[in-house]
C-alpha cells in the first residue's frame, strides 16, 4: 500500500524573513491512487495581502480578516 500526502500553501510572498506568511493551506491524502483525505483552509496570519498576491491567488484582504488564526488552522490537521 502506498500513501502519499500532496500539500500546497498560498503566501503572501516567498520570503518568510522578509515577514511573508501563509494564506492558505490545503492537503490531499492518497492511498493506492485513491484520494482518501482533503483539507483546506483560509489562514489569518496577521498580516497585510500584496495586490500582486490578490491578483495571482485570488485571496483578498477581507478573506484573510475573516480566517482563522494560522496557528489554528494548522493544529486541524
Amino acid at each position: 500500500m502506498e500513501t502519499v500526502a500532496v500539500i500546497d500553501f498560498e503566501t503572501t510572498g516567498l520570503s518568510p524573513d522578509m515577514g511573508d506568511r501563509a494564506t492558505e493551506v490545503a492537503a490531499v491524502i492518497i492511498e493506492n491512487g485513491i484520494i482518501i483525505d482533503r483539507f483546506q483552509s483560509l489562514m489569518n496570519a496577521g498580516i497585510h495581502v500584496p495586490a500582486y498576491i490578490e491578483s495571482l491567488t485570488g485571496i483578498s484582504n477581507a478573506m484573510i480578516r475573516k480566517a482563522p488564526p494560522s496557528r489554528e488552522v494548522m493544529e486541524q490537521y
